[in-house]
């Protein structure tokens, strides 16, 4: 049997080549992230690479910067380039521009942003969500029944526009009988004058009839600003204006104009082990300092297996003026299980 020489020299060439060309970061430490280079924005790179998945890299570690596609690059003189990004020793950084110009740069810091060239068909969403169980049964002196169920859905093209839908339930029984039911649903549009600042309107509903609350419609507008969009780090803060119409069970109805402001925070902890979220949702009335109410949910994740993991969360619901024969603070300790994709 002859050996298959010709077929395995193929092979290996393939694969040569296949690890040969790749986007590659050299950090200032020496070490080399080769992958395929997803954007770099003013202060991160992300690398998809097939041994770590997505890899983000401070643009302050990076030395330099080669591709081995095409991608567009932004400048801050102002330039728009669409080529392949090429680092040599001697040579310099330079860019091979798609109609086979050969552009020299001062070096990476000429660079605002890389990304993806737009393709002539529509951008399409991306979309990401969870939906996330907790409950307890107890049975003995005291039968106790909870459930809290809540989902968060995002529909995004990037530097678009974005939805948001969020939903929640919650219901406790003692004894057969009811102690708690509350429901909640919100939902945002967000417009991108910018791949940083946006635009947004948002509506919210709420119902718990235990804080006296038949309906509460909490209806926004306002500015917000994404600091970080990525799998390791979202974080953006907004402000705008509202209008908040509440009809109470048994307190006399409700409406006022207000401020609004809110945060939202998603961070993977050191070693990628735990999922930290922090989201907290303020409404200031104009016409008195007592119509202030304040949401916000704080917890992490650890992952179990694909896309399912086991969470921790506190969630705080506040009112500075309370409806009569009504607490101030609602706080609920949640255990449970989340799954995201």
């Amino acid at each position: 049997m002859r050996f298959p020489f010709r077929q395995l020299l193929c092979l290996t060439t393939g694969l040569f080549s296949a690890l040969s060309f790749a986007d590659q970061a050299t950090l200032s430490n020496g070490d080399r992230i080769t992958g395929t280079l997803i954007e770099q924005t003013m202060d991160e790179l992300v690398i998809d690479t097939s041994y770590a998945g997505k890899i983000t890299i401070n643009r302050s570690e990076t030395l330099n910067l080669s591709t081995d596609h095409p991608l567009r690059l932004q400048l801050h003189d102002g330039r728009q380039l669409d080529g392949v990004l090429k680092a040599d020793e001697a040579a310099g950084l330079n860019v091979e521009t798609v109609d086979g110009q050969q552009l020299p740069l001062s070096g990476l810091d000429a660079i605002a942003s890389i990304g993806a060239i737009p393709s002539d068909k529509p951008a399409e969403y991306e979309w990401r969500g969870n939906i996330a169980v907790a409950g307890e049964a107890q049975s003995g002196n005291t039968d106790t029944d909870k459930l809290n169920l809540s989902t968060r859905v995002v529909a995004e093209k990037k530097n678009d526009n974005r939805f948001t839908v969020g939903a929640m339930l919650a219901r406790e029984h003692v004894d057969d009988r009811l102690t708690k039911e509350q429901y909640r649903l919100d939902g945002k549009y967000d417009h991108f004058f910018h791949d940083r600042w946006y635009g947004f309107i948002g509506a919210s509903f709420e119902q718990d009839p235990f804080r006296d609350i038949d309906l509460r419609s909490v209806f926004s507008a306002g500015s917000g600003y994404q600091f970080h969009d990525s799998d390791k780090l979202r974080l953006s803060l907004e402000a705008g204006l509202s209008y908040t119409d509440t009809s109470f069970v048994v307190d006399q109805d409700d409406s006022y104009a207000g401020f609004n402001w809110g945060l939202n925070w998603e961070q993977s902890l050191p070693g990628d082990k735990l999922m930290f979220f922090h989201r907290h949702r303020g409404n200031q009335g104009l016409d008195s300092s007592d119509n202030l109410i304040i949401n916000a949910q704080t917890g992490i994740k650890l992952p179990i297996a694909a896309g399912l993991s086991a969470s921790a969360e506190y969630d705080l619901d506040w009112d500075r003026s309370p409806p009569d024969n009504t607490k101030s603070t609602d706080h609920t300790y949640l255990l449970g299980v989340a799954y995201d994709w």
